[in-house]
């Protein structure tokens, strides 16, 4: 593990540019990359007499012990979990010519994440937080959807509203990308399972309510497929509020978004491991229901120690993919470009369709 972070550090050159051009003891960032299993660009550094940085070792570092203890929550790190992450972080941070934060995003990401389903370590949820933090809606080319959707929206043209998701980068362990909403637009209340999700808003304002559920499990006595749940996040969120985290069992594992009234808004995110269309991380649809007590579930509650009437409890019940509900998948392009092509060659062939 620690000589893959090395590989990572080496590949941080001593001087940096973020220009296109000569790539003569550079990084340049357009370096098209489409091995198995992974799409986006990369960083590529050169120098005279040495060889291209090409992918990190595919093998998969051993995960870090105790999971899930943050919050319910942040893991503990073993011995050599905390020195790689000591070494990814002290590297990130004592390069000269600062790197682009999306592509200190993606370096952190590819050394860190391995695509299991044990959630990160409380340092790792620092390291990727702070990164995040410093993205702003211009190092993602999100004003080329502000400016198109601005038009649409004069034109009277975007009915029913259609969100966008543009994947800035994607590989077997993680994903990154953006989730732009126009004004008054709802991201229904969805799952990630076994998934960590670190979301921040760029752009604009959002109403952000989240769930987990109840353990154990509690069903209802109508023998229907409603599970109990706990409201933990009821908030608006703006790009002051920062990044934030969901986890397996924790943080709000299914959330739902609703644009502002009166501005758009976009997220971006980074799912480990990703979605999967196939296979236990599909992602699932919800319909919350006010919470009726039921006896068995009251009493079960109070058996484990729990208050039941200072919860914020709902039943959830599984659900199809939302009427209505459009997401138009946009290629990502790293200098500021005329998008509306895409847009509108994206908005023309969604259908109803998922996050996957």
């Amino acid at each position: 593990a620690v000589l893959r972070v090395r590989a990572v550090a080496a590949a941080l050159p001593r001087s940096a540019t973020m220009e296109g051009g000569s790539t003569h003891g550079k990084v340049t960032i357009n370096a098209e990359r489409r091995t198995e299993g992974e799409t986006g660009n990369e960083a590529v550094g050169t120098a005279p007499g040495k060889r291209q940085w090409v992918a990190l070792s595919a093998r998969k570092r051993k995960p870090d012990a105790d999971p899930e203890s943050y919050g319910s929550g942040v893991e503990s790190e073993s011995e050599s979990g905390g020195d790689r992450m000591q070494l990814v972080e002290r590297r990130l941070s004592a390069t000269p010519v600062t790197l682009a934060p999306l592509q200190q995003l993606q370096i952190a990401c590819r050394a860190l994440f391995n695509g299991s389903g044990t959630p990160p370590t409380a340092t790792v949820v620092s390291i990727i937080s702070r990164i995040m933090d410093r993205i702003g809606p211009h190092d993602v080319g999100l004003m080329q959807e502000v400016r198109f959707f601005n038009k649409m929206n004069t034109a009277g043209r975007q009915n029913p509203p259609i969100i966008t998701c543009k994947k800035l980068y994607e590989c077997n362990n993680f994903t990154i990308a953006v989730f732009f909403l126009p004004w008054g637009t709802v991201m229904p209340l969805h799952d990630h399972p076994g998934m960590t999700v670190f979301s921040k808003l760029l752009i604009g304002s959002a109403h952000v309510e989240a769930y987990d559920w109840v353990r154990p499990g509690a069903f209802t006595s109508r023998g229907d497929s409603r599970m109990l749940a706990e409201k933990v996040l009821d908030r608006d969120a703006t790009p002051a509020s920062g990044t934030w985290v969901l986890f397996p069992n924790s943080g709000g594992n299914m959330h739902r978004f609703v644009a502002g009234e009166n501005d758009h808004c976009a997220f971006l995110d980074v799912l480990t491991p990703p979605y999967a269309a196939t296979g236990r991380r599909r992602c699932a649809y919800y319909q919350d229901f006010s919470y009726e007590p039921c006896p068995c579930v009251v009493r079960a509650l109070r058996d484990e120690g729990k208050e039941v009437e200072k919860r914020r409890l709902a039943w959830l019940q599984k659900v199809g993919v939302p009427r209505g509900l459009r997401i138009a998948n946009l290629p990502y392009r790293s200098s500021e470009g005329d998008v509306g092509l895409d847009l509108v060659h994206a908005i023309v062939c969604s259908k109803e369709s998922s996050i996957v």
